[in-house]
This record gives structure tokens, C-alpha cells and sequence, in this order.
């Protein structure tokens, strides 16, 4: 365990860009994870893909039982944290995580993923890899000009299931990959589709969910061999995309564990 005192160090410099910059995390191959949620999460449960490298904390939570001896610890007083902290009220712990990033490949005779379209709000984004986890979808697809899921909003939305989720970008290739081996590719759109409720879905499923403004892009309605909507009250005229994205993966998931779609 080593204490850093200056904001100038170079660990903390490399700290704040990995808070702040995508280009820093590409390069680096890590990422901020902030709390100890997620950090719990990486502790108890081995992956391939995320390594916890690095724990920082604050001064005074150095003797904190739940921090392990295998790990590097660095220890920050309040106002060097500070500039490290993606929050308010932080916590006072923050992790480094390597990440090694796994080939695409998806389960050719059944499975059900997410592809997200240009989503690009992180809150959003994180929410959708967390609802994609607890619906028990086999990996989350990132198509087009979409957030960085490893931005530090994007983690923290996730709520540490980012750990359990397989997440690719994906090209226009690996989409046709996928249709030749008899996936469906459902739209979702705010009129004229299957209603969510009553729609079969195949044991090959990839919902697509697109941005708030602008919904799923040509390309993706062109190639999309079924279009869904979800019925709303004429009240209301849209929900957001992480909501949307979330009621249609929990149905697919629902109909396919009673037994209705994956027939």
C-alpha cells in the first residue's frame, strides 16, 4: 500500500484521463470503476475479459477489511480523490480494471441478443447492460456511432453487471454473419410493427433498440427482418430507449422460459 500526495503525480494524471477520455482508455486497455458494487463484483467472480489491477482509496478507508492484500492499493487524501472521482458524493474507492477484449462470436443454433444502434447516452446505455443481464440475454451488440461502454456513466449505470455481459461493436458484416445463420432481426419502432405481446419470438432472437431521437437507423430497418412496437396509452407518445429496450427484452425472455418462442 502506497500513498500519493500531489495532483500532479503521473498516476493521477493517467487516473483523471481514463475518467475522462475515451481515447485514454482504448489506448491504455483499462477503465474506471467506481464504488464498491462493481468493485465486489470483480472480487468475487473470475473473468477472462476484467482484471481489477489497481484499488485506489481515500485516506481513512486504508484499513477497510473488504480490501484485499493481492491487489496494488494506492491511498489519496479527500482533495486528490477528488480529482479522480466521476461523482459528488463519492464513495471514497475506486478500481482500475484491464480489460481483454473477447473475439465476436455468437451461439449459431439459439440465442438472444441486444444490438443498440448509435445509442449514445451513457445512463441509457448502462441501464441496457444491466436489464440485458437480468433477462438473461447472451450479449449486448453496439452498432454505430454509440457512448463508450466503459466511460466511467456507462459503469456506473450498470450497477457491476458489465462484469457478466458479453459486449461487442459489431460491422455491417457481422450482422449479415448472423442473419445466414437464420437469426431474426427485430426493429423496434414507435408505430406500425408486431405488437410486443403477441409476437413469437425465434430461438434466434436480435432485438434492435436505436437512439431517442432518432430510432433505428435505415440501415438496420432495411435489413430488419421484423419490425416491433410496443403498444403505449394515446397519452403517451414515446417512452426512452433504455425503458423500451428493457420491456422487450424481458418479454422475449419471459415468452422463451414459458416455453412460447423458443419452440
Amino acid at each position: 500500500m502506497r500513498e500519493i500526495t500531489s495532483t500532479t503525480n503521473p498516476l493521477i494524471k493517467e487516473l483523471r484521463s481514463l475518467a475522462t477520455s475515451k481515447k485514454a482508455r482504448q489506448e491504455n486497455g483499462t477503465f474506471i470503476i467506481e464504488g464498491w458494487r462493481g468493485i465486489d463484483t470483480l472480487l468475487a467472480h473470475e473473468s477472462r475479459q476484467y482484471k481489477l489491477e489497481t484499488l485506489v482509496v481515500a485516506k481513512g478507508d486504508e484499513n477497510d477489511p473488504r480490501l484485499p492484500d493481492s491487489i496494488d492499493t494506492v491511498v489519496l487524501p479527500d482533495f486528490v480523490f477528488a480529482k479522480i472521482s466521476d461523482v459528488k458524493s463519492a464513495q471514497g474507492i475506486l478500481g482500475v480494471v484491464r480489460h481483454t477484449p473477447a473475439p465476436f462470436e455468437f451461439f449459431p443454433d439459439t440465442g438472444r441478443y441486444l444490438l443498440l444502434d448509435a445509442i449514445r447516452d451513457p445512463g441509457n446505455l448502462g441501464t441496457l447492460i444491466r436489464s440485458a443481464v437480468g433477462a438473461g440475454f447472451d450479449g449486448v451488440l453496439l452498432h454505430g456511432d454509440c457512448v463508450d461502454p466503459f466511460n466511467p456513466k456507462v459503469i456506473r449505470s450498470a450497477m457491476g453487471t458489465f462484469a457478466f455481459c458479453n459486449i461487442w461493436n459489431v460491422s455491417r458484416g457481422d450482422i449479415d454473419q448472423m442473419l445466414a445463420t437464420g437469426y431474426e432481426l427485430c426493429a423496434t419502432t414507435g408505430h406500425d410493427g408486431e405488437n410486443l405481446y403477441e409476437a413469437v419470438f425465434p430461438k434466434r432472437t436480435v432485438l434492435v433498440v436505436g437512439s431517442e431521437a432518432h430510432g433505428v437507423s435505415g440501415e438496420l430497418m432495411q435489413l430488419a427482418t421484423r419490425k416491433i412496437t410496443i403498444p403505449l396509452a394515446k397519452e403517451c407518445e414515446s417512452i426512452n430507449a433504455a425503458m423500451a429496450g428493457s420491456i422487450c427484452m424481458f418479454q422475449i425472455s419471459c415468452g422463451s422460459s414459458c416455453g412460447i418462442s423458443r419452440a
